[in-house]
């Protein structure tokens, strides 16, 4: 097993940025396959569908791992159950898993952010990264479309 090696740091950075918003507030488990859909939807994801489910109730921290299929398979945690730990998780699914919380990692995470918040809070994670040192990876898939992700309304 190696080391992950910027994982409490990354970790870090995410509650100086987002700590207190609503990006990492508890929402029902259907808005982030809400999410997943949309994210999956956009014209710049490079990485086809995201296999998300719930944990099970025992569990307190949520997972990306990939199958035997080379699928990556999201287990989120009902603690954890926050629109930021799915960012989170797909970045993983987005940089690799065997990128573990690296730059290739950091780059994955800040691309989903703007996704699925905005220019803004990508900022503030950046901003995070920068003043713990964390270094980023230059992008090698398309750059994401600028968020916030919206649900839109058929008024017909």
């Amino acid at each position: 097993m190696t080391a992950d090696i910027g994982r409490e740091g990354v970790y870090a950075a995410e509650l100086a940025a987002f700590g207190g918003t609503l990006a990492d507030c508890e929402v029902g488990f259907d808005e982030l396959l809400w999410l997943r859909n949309a994210i999956c939807a956009s014209v710049w994801w490079p990485a086809g569908d995201i296999d998300v489910e719930q944990a099970r109730s025992d569990v307190r921290s949520s997972t990306t791992r990939e199958g035997d299929d080379a699928q990556a398979r999201i287990r989120i945690a009902a603690p954890q159950c926050t629109p930021l730990t799915l960012a989170h998780e797909v970045a993983h699914v987005l940089a690799g898993v065997d990128a573990g919380h690296g730059p290739r990692y950091r780059r994955a995470e800040l691309d989903l952010v703007f996704a699925m918040f905005g220019s803004t809070e990508m900022q503030w994670l950046l901003d995070a990264f920068e003043a713990m040192n964390l270094e980023v990876a230059d992008r090698n898939w398309p750059s994401p479309t600028e968020g916030p992700l919206q649900r839109l309304i058929d008024l017909a």
